[in-house]
């Protein structure tokens, strides 16, 4: 028997190589509104977190008025910024490739919204594996660390959450993963491995090459 009956991978930095596109978004903005802070610190301080929710922490730390559609200008400059071209992460095709003509089930699992999960799989060439398996974190009550996206993701596609593999490259996500039950790997090309192991991912790994023999 397969160690599992479904592989759900996150979007961003899992499957599409977004989060240096949307931070330098967001970097740019916040230093706008009064916040200095680097790209890098960005990324720290976001990746794994909606910046919509995240607006009231912005707004004390900028010197600037925040303008109240703060959150939709981002939305708008990061998809036309997204649409400039993004690239899958490394070996991500090859990998879905393998897991597909070995039967495994996949689907994305997201705390993005499905019309930015659509563009970044779609400049990438991968949404033709994902039509009708995109879960949302912005479509459920709670969005990640709370596992209800997963749990979403596992009821409509008719498994067991306990027979479900994550790949996640944030604690945020894991966080999720593991609230909803599943088995966590932790994909650290630019995350900091102890931090996904903390977080409770089982296993961490760097290269997406790697993954079938870990989940099939």
């Amino acid at each position: 028997m397969a160690r599992f009956d479904l592989v759900a991978f996150d979007c961003d930095g899992v499957l599409v190589d977004t989060e240096l596109i949307t931070c330098g978004v967001l970097a740019d903005m916040l230093n706008e509104v009064g916040w200095q802070v680097s790209l890098e610190e960005t990324m720290r301080l976001f990746v794994g977190r909606l910046v919509r929710d995240e607006v009231p922490m912005i707004k004390r730390h900028a010197t600037r008025p925040v303008p109240e559609d703060f959150y939709l200008q981002f939305v708008a400059r990061r998809n036309a910024a997204l649409e400039q071209g993004v690239a899958p992460v490394r070996n991500v095709g090859a990998a879905i490739e393998t897991l597909s003509a070995r039967g495994m089930p996949f689907c994305v699992v997201s705390g993005a919204d499905r019309a930015k999960m659509r563009l970044t799989l779609g400049q990438t060439g991968l949404l033709r594996w994902f039509e009708g398996k995109l879960f949302s974190g912005m479509e459920v009550a709670r969005t990640k660390p709370a596992p209800d996206v997963y749990l979403l993701a596992a009821e409509t596609m008719g498994v067991d959450p306990k027979r479900c593999a994550v790949v996640e490259d944030t604690p945020t996500g894991v966080a999720a993963g593991v609230a909803a039950g599943m088995i966590v790997f932790g994909y650290a090309e630019r995350m900091a491995p102890q931090a996904l192991l903390d977080a409770g991912a089982v296993q961490v790994f760097d290269d997406m090459a790697q993954l079938p023999e870990l989940v099939l």
